[in-house]
């Protein structure tokens, strides 16, 4: 006689629980090795106008420090994403390492993509001296989003019975923190010298706002396949 299978749970899923280990063990070293690095950015990363030496070239952060940011970005993103998925589509009784892996792919491609498309507007519209100031101050953006992802993900894996309003709130707030800071940044690197609120507004929406779409989009129908396939 055979018992009912264990409804699948991103708790006991070991492959994501030791890639979630590995990153707070890697974020926890990259912390100890370039934390004053990453500091000393933060502290300076919104105000630019009138230094001598941009905030961006003030401390440097190890090659292996912002690879641990972008895959901790990259992950915490995917499991957020992966248990919404999961419980937006009916699909919480099976997990899918498939689906998962399907998601970082889709995030690491997202991000590649974002790089050519910032630097082709970015140096068609700016200076040069803009546009590079700008990417560098827009993916340190991006790197350090792990810190304030991090404690919602594992909350995720933690705590199976996490409310869906305190993710969508914490979400949020994620959100408007991010939308903000780059505001701000625009305003003190690109558009420093028009104070035009509204162009900054339409310019993060066309490059920052609309991908999400199809983004979200790819994601939905590429869960939704492989349900169906596997």
């Amino acid at each position: 006689m055979t018992g009912e299978p264990v409804p699948y749970s991103i708790y006991n899923d070991n492959t994501i629980l030791v890639l979630y280990v590995l990153s707070l063990i890697m974020g926890a070293y990259t912390l100890m090795r370039d934390g004053g690095s990453i500091l000393e950015r933060i502290k300076f990363m919104l105000y630019y106008s009138g230094q001598s030496t941009p905030y961006n070239t003030r401390a440097g952060i190890s090659k292996t420090g912002s690879f641990t940011l972008y895959a901790n970005t990259i992950l915490y993103s995917t499991i957020i994403t992966f248990v919404y998925l999961q419980k937006a589509l009916s699909n919480e009784d099976r997990g899918n390492l498939i689906m998962f892996a399907a998601i970082v792919l889709l995030y690491i491609i997202f991000l590649a993509i974002k790089f050519i498309v910032y630097e082709t507007v970015n140096r068609t519209l700016f200076s040069a001296k803009q546009a590079h100031e700008w990417s560098l101050s827009y993916f340190f953006t991006i790197k350090t989003a792990s810190i304030l992802l991090m404690p919602l993900a594992s909350a995720l894996i933690l705590l199976p019975t996490l409310s869906d309003t305190f993710v969508r709130i914490y979400l949020a707030i994620v959100g408007i923190m991010f939308f903000i800071v780059l505001s701000l940044r625009c305003f003190n690197i690109i558009f420093s010298k028009t104070f035009y609120f509204l162009d900054i507004f339409l310019y993060l929406c066309a490059i920052e706002l609309l991908p999400l779409i199809p983004l979200w989009q790819v994601m939905q129908r590429t869960n939704l396949f492989l349900m169906i396939k596997f």
